[in-house]
């Protein structure tokens, strides 16, 4: 997970789509990744857990990426899952889990989640 968040800090796309699971087809995905990178900036990464999956070669990783676009600070919340392949990790997909207004935020910052990471 590091390691693509740095690709998206460093605008990476090859990184990114090389580490997507082939099946994925992320190729096609190239231009949107691109344009993303434009008028983003990256401010952190937070991992607030890892988790094995439920069989051999599956693992999750949830954490907050905050960032700054042209409009305004946001952070993406997310619970990915990875594969691995003959040793390499795959990134395949990701949910966004639920957290009620009042919750503390999963960044870590000690502010209710609507406060920070929610707004």
């Amino acid at each position: 997970m590091r390691s693509r968040y740095c690709a998206f800090v460093l605008k990476n796309a090859d990184y990114l789509i090389n580490t997507w699971y082939p099946d994925c087809h992320a190729e096609q995905l190239r231009n949107d990744i691109q344009a993303g990178f434009e008028h983003t900036q990256w401010l952190g990464l937070t991992i607030f857990a890892i988790q094995d999956g439920s069989y051999d070669g599956e693992g999750f990783v949830s954490f907050v990426a905050r960032y700054r676009d042209e409009q305004h600070d946001s952070a993406i919340i997310e619970r990915s899952r990875f594969l691995n392949q003959n040793g390499r990790w795959y990134y395949i997909d990701g949910t966004r889990p639920e957290f009620g207004r009042n919750d503390p935020c999963p960044c870590g910052s000690g502010k209710k989640f609507k406060k920070c990471c929610g707004r």
